[in-house]
This record gives C-alpha cells, sequence and structure tokens, in this order.
C-alpha cells in the first residue's frame, strides 16, 4: 500500500480517488509505483516516483527535484518524456502520466525488431542531445563554462557524492577521480543535455519504436558522447544492444555530429566510475529498506574488472592500473556466476 502521505500527494494532485496502486521498481533510494486514479467514471493511468529519505543517494544533489526541472525543461520539445503532472514541495515525489510502451529490450526475440528499436532509441538520444542549450532551463544543474569542462562539472558532482558516502577508502576509485580529472577531454565538440543513464531499462517501446525515456535524476550538462559510453557499457553488462555500430551511426546522422572513438573511451571509463561509486555505496548500506542487494553484490566484481581495463583503453598508465587488474580478475574468479558469463571490456566499435 501506498504511504498515507503519498496518497494525499496523488490525490491532491488529480483530484481523485486511488483505484490501486502497485510497486513496480525500487532502487538504491527511489521507488517506482503504477497508480490508478479514478475521476469523472473514467480511470487515468499515472506513475510516482518517490524517494525513501534514507537510501545511499538520498540527501545528495541527485533529487527528484532535479529530475523534476528535467521534466519541466523538455515539456515543449520534441524529446520523447511522460508528462509531469505533479512534484511535492518536500522534491521527494513526483507524478507522471505513464506513458505506452515496455522497457524489457532483452525480451524482444526478433534480431531485426531489436535492431529496429535500437536504432530508433540512438535517434531519439540525438533529438535530445540536439536541443539548444540556451534556451533550456534547468536551474538544479550546474552548467559547464566551456568544452574543456564538460566532463568535470558532473565528474565533480560525483567525486562530492563518493567523498561523502563511500563506506571506506576505495584506491581503484581514487586512481579513477584522479587520473578522469587530469584527462579530460578538452574538445566537446558541443554541450548538450544529457540524459546521464542511457540505455535498456531505462526507456519504453512498443512495436513503433521507443514511446518515451524514462528516469532523468542522473541528467546533466556535457559531452553527449557520454550518453553513448553509458549505452556501450550497458550493453557489455546486459548482453547486447543490438549492433552499436549501427546505432552510433543513426545518431551521429540524426544530430550532425562524429562519434569520437578517444572521448568515448574517456567517457565509458567515467561511466564505470559511476557505476561503482553506487554499488560500493548502495552495499554499504545493505540493511535499508528498497534495496537489492543481491543485484549489486553480483555486479561490483565485475565493475571492478572492468574498469581498469576501460582506464587503459583510455590512456591511463598500465603500472597504475595494474594491481587493480589482478584484483578484479580474482574478484570474478571467486563468483561462479560471474566466472561463467563476464567477459572482458568489448572493444568499441569505431573506427
Amino acid at each position: 500500500m501506498l504511504d498515507p502521505d503519498l496518497a494525499g500527494f496523488v490525490a491532491d494532485a488529480t483530484g481523485g480517488r486511488i483505484e490501486t496502486a502497485e510497486r513496480i521498481a525500487a532502487g538504491a533510494s527511489r521507488a517506482t509505483w503504477r497508480v490508478d486514479v479514478a475521476r469523472g467514471g473514467e480511470i487515468r493511468p499515472l506513475v510516482l516516483r518517490s524517494d525513501s529519505g534514507d537510501g545511499p543517494l538520498s540527501g545528495t544533489e541527485l533529487t527528484l527535484a532535479r529530475e523534476a526541472a528535467v521534466y519541466r525543461a523538455l515539456a515543449d520539445t520534441p524529446v520523447r518524456i511522460p508528462r509531469l503532472l505533479a512534484a511535492n514541495r518536500e522534491g521527494s515525489a513526483l507524478l507522471l502520466e505513464r506513458a505506452p510502451g515496455r522497457d524489457a529490450f532483452a525480451e524482444i526475440g526478433d534480431p531485426q525488431q531489436r535492431q529496429r528499436i535500437a536504432s530508433d532509441y540512438f535517434e531519439a538520444l540525438a533529438a535530445l542531445h540536439d536541443l539548444d542549450a540556451l534556451t533550456l532551463d534547468v536551474p538544479p544543474l550546474e552548467r559547464p563554462a566551456g568544452p574543456r569542462d564538460a566532463a568535470r562539472v558532473d565528474l565533480a558532482l560525483w567525486r562530492r557524492i563518493a567523498l561523502a558516502r563511500l563506506p571506506r577508502r576505495e584506491d581503484l576509485l581514487e586512481l579513477s577521480f584522479r587520473w578522469l580529472e587530469a584527462h579530460a577531454p578538452p574538445d566537446a565538440e558541443q554541450i548538450s543535455l544529457c540524459h546521464g543513464d542511457a540505455g535498456p531499462g531505462n526507456f519504453l517501446f512498443d512495436d513503433t519504436g521507443v514511446t518515451a525515456l524514462l528516469d532523468w535524476e542522473f541528467a546533466h550538462w556535457g559531452d553527449p558522447t557520454d550518453d553513448l559510453a553509458w549505452i556501450a557499457v550497458r550493453a557489455q553488462l546486459l548482453g547486447g544492444f543490438g549492433d552499436l555500430s549501427l546505432g552510433f551511426r543513426s545518431w551521429s546522422r540524426a544530430i550532425g555530429l562524429r562519434v569520437d572513438a578517444h572521448r568515448l573511451e574517456y567517457y565509458r571509463a567515467l561511466v564505470l566510475t559511476r557505476m561503482t561509486v553506487s554499488c560500493v555505496i548502495a552495499l554499504g548500506h545493505a540493511g535499508e529498506r528498497s534495496m537489492d542487494t543481491g543485484v549489486y553484490a553480483l555486479l561490483l566484481p565485475y565493475l571492478r574488472a572492468l574498469l581498469p581495463q576501460a582506464l587503459d583503453r583510455a590512456g591511463c598508465d598500465p603500472a597504475e592500473t595494474a594491481p587493480f587488474h589482478a584484483e578484479g580478475e580474482a574478484a570474478v574468479a571467486a563468483s561462479p556466476v560471474l566466472r561463467a558469463q563476464a567477459r572482458p571490456l568489448d572493444p568499441l566499435p569505431i573506427s
């Protein structure tokens, strides 16, 4: 059942009566509910997102108020998003129209349909990246001063989160943050609004294509290559996302920008750093509610193995990453599931 405060928020926002409320997802700090509201003889299908208040990312800058601001900024743009109906005063809940479609990309059996959906997703992402950044007002998001700072603003945010929330010192993450800060690409072709958690699982689709981009809490200003790196990492972890080379070409044609191999390697290391930080923090809060600790516990050893490989590919001195390669390989070998399924970092399918 919905907490009475959340039920009251939904009722006040809609002027209707809650008929059903089904919890459909619970992340490290957030829960998502499918809510049906009755009003005037009609049923209105909605989605409610709420912050538990005690999760590992609760109390950081990555708030639902931040996410709500992104939805407001994108409301009258070509970006495919659900419509935001309301956000509560405390910034701990938001209510959205329920977009059509499903999110289980891995369940698409037809390879041709998988490729169609994947390519359409790259085009949907290009529509986001192609927006005129100067016309978008998203007050909670800090803007980079210029191309040289495209990576540094969000990198600094994640370092603040790591310093505040990591339960212990992580030498691999210390190396990664230090190297990423020192070697941030100076040549972003443009500053875009980035989704910040792009790829399968965070969009809906039906037989016609992508219907909605979801979960904007990690959105930030930066190099759109960042989102392409998220997709590459998710493809690695989830067993593919169609032919990435075709997807990258779809994105490039739609936005008129090239996919730069060097910047993509850098951002892949940054994505894996963010994911590792999130996993370590989540496992440090293992006793708290709304946690799928089994997933984090399985994922973290794989991330520890992939991150040193990504740093090497991005240009980090192999002598610095050598100790972490051994630790990562040992952690993967200790897990029967990972030992059978994990694989080295995939090469990026670009020239």
